[in-house]
């Protein structure tokens, strides 16, 4: 019903005026309104002769109608259209950037921001804090913190995401990297340490028990009634498969730990580095 509206309503507005006249304030309009998919539809519809500094603001509207669509490709080629000389053209490059960097494109993303130029501090810092975030996702942990450096914190905008991302590099770099190979040998010689190495303690104290109580029937069930013996051979063959699972289980838990860590940090490093655009630009 939304929809239906919203066409209805251009339809109207469209067949009102005449078609030689500029659609910038409905489409401006409609990105007050949030209507983004409107916005594109306007857009890619518009038969208007625009001049240059107009189009700088029609190719910045589509670009935030598209990152606010999370279409992050087509919104950085609209935002790479906008000219230096438009009041939109920071914005737009910071935003294309960000894009860049969401898409873990670090490189473009670095020759993107490196276009800012003519710098005032409070835009240098920017840079640089974008730029610090971009080389602690590449894992350039003291390269990171060299441009951290550089970044004005007595500029309330920026400076709580400069101390999370700082204290993030040191949570990093004092991070301990768990080996999954020395987990599972832990394991092989001590069914259950390999889990507890993880970070598992539960779970590995529950393997130790469990994988201890079969081998003692196992044993058991050896000694009086020999290797042959049915429940021998199954008691044998659980605990094979309970000792090969939890080496395995060991192994796997370690790169799980690791990898939920690494995605901790790079989704509290995205959160920061998109704080201080919105607070630039007041949005």
């Amino acid at each position: 019903m939304k929809y239906i509206c919203y066409f209805a309503f251009l339809f109207i507005f469209q067949t009102g005026h005449a078609q030689n006249r500029s659609e910038l304030p409905f489409i401006e309009h409609l990105i007050n309104k949030g209507s983004y998919h409107e916005v594109l539809h306007v857009i890619d519809n518009d038969s208007f002769d625009y001049c240059q500094n107009q189009m700088d603001s029609v190719y910045y509207y589509k670009g935030w109608a598209h990152y606010s669509l999370k279409n992050l490709e087509q919104s950085t080629s609209s935002f790479l259209n906008v000219r230096k000389q438009s009041s939109f053209y920071l914005k737009s490059i910071f935003f294309a950037g960000y894009n860049q960097i969401y898409l873990k494109n670090y490189v473009e993303s670095e020759k993107i921001l490196g276009q800012v130029n003519n710098l005032n501090e409070r835009i240098s810092s920017l840079v640089n804090f974008e730029l610090s975030g971009i080389d602690m996702l590449k894992g350039e942990w003291a390269r990171a913190n060299e441009k951290l450096q550089l970044v004005n914190r007595n500029d309330a905008t920026i400076n709580q995401q400069v101390l999370a991302l700082m204290n993030i590099c040191r949570e990093q770099q004092s991070h301990r990297l768990k080996s999954p190979f020395l987990a599972g040998v832990m394991s092989g010689l001590i069914p259950g340490s390999g889990k507890i190495y993880a970070g598992r303690t539960g779970e590995g104290i529950a393997s130790m028990i469990t994988t201890t109580g079969l081998g003692l029937i196992t044993w058991e069930n050896y000694h009086k009634q020999g290797f042959n013996n049915l429940q021998t051979i199954f008691f044998g063959s659980i605990l094979a498969a309970t000792y090969i699972s939890n080496i395995y289980g060991s192994v796997i838990s370690v790169k799980i730990i690791e990898n939920e860590h690494k995605d901790v940090a790079y989704n509290q490093i995205l959160f920061q580095l998109h704080i201080p655009l919105r607070n630039f630009f007041e949005l």
